[in-house]
């Protein structure tokens, strides 16, 4: 059964293909076509090869298990049919953002780093619109490429901006850090509106450095442009 937040989703998703539409960034004739297709179920097939740094959701339950151990964990989907190429399969248990980022562990010979700027009150922390975040854990779809380049706050009032699951992707794939600025982007968690100077003007974002050896939790411009970084996506599988 679609759920509210899953019509929310597309609802929003709807809205900024309209106004790209209207400001001349998409061709008309070509969205009304891909438009067409959807309805008349003629969707497009991926061989879904995942990276290497993804874990089996074998993998991922026995890592909730550990973290979690009085969680019920669903099963995972029978089928898991990516909608992009970079699409990964993500078991997601909500908590909270200090809890989630204390259970990050760096790759092998990193240190974790937390700028103290990034802040997790109430005060200066909070979703970004209609965003909300998941009550119980879930089996989501993951795209760690969503937004490569554009701006963080272009995908605020969409409900599929990844905030908390961003830092459960972390938690199952340890390695996935390493492919960061590898031809892989890290990840804003867009999802996300961080006060500074008084002004939800950024958002948290996640920084690899290779000569310091460290994996670290920053801020970031939320009107930014920087193709080294992505605001993942997530969808209910």
């Amino acid at each position: 059964m679609t759920t509210i937040e899953q019509l929310a989703g597309i609802t929003s998703q709807h809205n900024e293909i309209v106004k790209r539409v209207g400001n001349g960034s998409l061709d008309p004739a070509a969205v009304k076509r891909a438009l067409q297709d959807i309805i008349e179920g003629k969707l497009p097939t991926l061989t879904w090869n995942p990276p290497t740094w993804w874990r089996t959701p074998e993998q991922q339950l026995e890592r909730a298990r550990q973290l979690w151990p009085n969680a019920v964990l669903p099963e995972p989907p029978k089928e898991f049919t990516p909608r992009t190429k970079s699409e990964v399969l993500l078991l997601h248990v909500p908590d909270t953002f200090d809890s989630l980022w204390d259970k990050v562990v760096a790759p092998t010979d990193y240190t974790k780093y937390r700028w103290e700027g990034v802040k997790s009150d109430k005060r200066n922390l909070r979703l970004s619109p209609n965003k909300r975040e998941y009550t119980e854990p879930v089996w989501l779809a993951f795209d760690p490429e969503r937004g490569k380049g554009e701006r963080p706050d272009s995908f605020w009032g969409q409900a599929d901006t990844a905030a908390s699951e961003v830092f459960s992707a972390l938690i199952q794939f340890p390695e996935w850090s390493l492919a960061w600025f590898n031809g892989a982007s890290a990840p804003n968690l867009s999802g996300y509106q961080l006060k500074y100077d008084g002004n939800w003007s950024r958002v948290p974002c996640l920084f690899r450095w290779g000569g310091g050896r460290q994996l670290g939790l920053d801020v970031c411009w939320a009107d930014d442009r920087d193709g080294r970084w992505s605001s993942p996506s997530v969808r209910e599988c």
